[in-house]
């Protein structure tokens, strides 16, 4: 029986290697995906509580230029890892073919 390192190594674990590799993208953009949405769905409940309770009936108040500052500073955080999380992965598997 061959250990995995084993595998890994040998011409017939490049297989191996491919398919943990390709595994490795969809379990990583399903992760994302599922981080994002559910931090997003969180912080919009708490703002609008937030808002009613200080006096926004609609739930929304007026954003200041440093909140729309650190909206785009987010934004862009979220885009670079989105972009380097599966630019990593792919480079791992075009270097491992």
């Amino acid at each position: 029986m061959r250990s995995w390192s084993s595998l890994l190594v040998t011409r017939g674990g490049g297989v191996l290697i491919d398919t943990l590799i390709l595994l490795l993208f969809g379990v990583t953009a399903l992760a994302f995906l599922t981080v994002a949405v559910i931090r997003m769905i969180t912080h919009q409940r708490r703002e609008k509580e937030r808002a009613r309770a200080d006096g926004f009936p609609s739930g929304e108040r007026p954003r200041t230029e440093e909140q729309k500052g650190r909206d785009k500073q987010t934004a862009m955080i979220w885009g670079c890892a989105a972009l380097a999380v599966p630019a990593v992965l792919a480079l791992a598997y075009f270097f491992t073919r």
